[in-house]
């Protein structure tokens, strides 16, 4: 069983408190605050600066070293989606 679990726009951990949420490209915390965005197939963190970017299999860093794949995301956060479901992880789980 996963630990995270994207229910609509929001990411909930195994006792239901909200983590994080979608905001259209924006990424905000519990709290409402803006953590990251996402720019076409970048990640990236709230100031601007790209922290990642998604090919549609493989996530990579900042300098292009693969960190990851999308059964990595799915092993993580039970969710449908795509760069949305890794910019969750990126920001919150990983």
């Amino acid at each position: 069983m996963s630990d995270y679990k994207l229910d609509g726009n929001y990411l909930r951990d195994r006792r239901g408190i909200k983590i994080g949420r979608i905001d259209g490209k924006y990424i905000r915390d519990g709290k409402s605050t803006i953590v990251g965005r996402i720019d076409d197939k970048y990640i990236r963190d709230s100031h601007g600066i790209k922290i990642a970017d998604f090919d549609g299999t493989y996530i990579k860093d900042k300098r292009g070293v693969k960190i990851g794949t999308i059964d990595d995301v799915h092993k993580s956060i039970n969710g449908v989606g795509g760069i949305s479901l890794v910019a969750l992880w990126i920001l919150f789980v990983r």
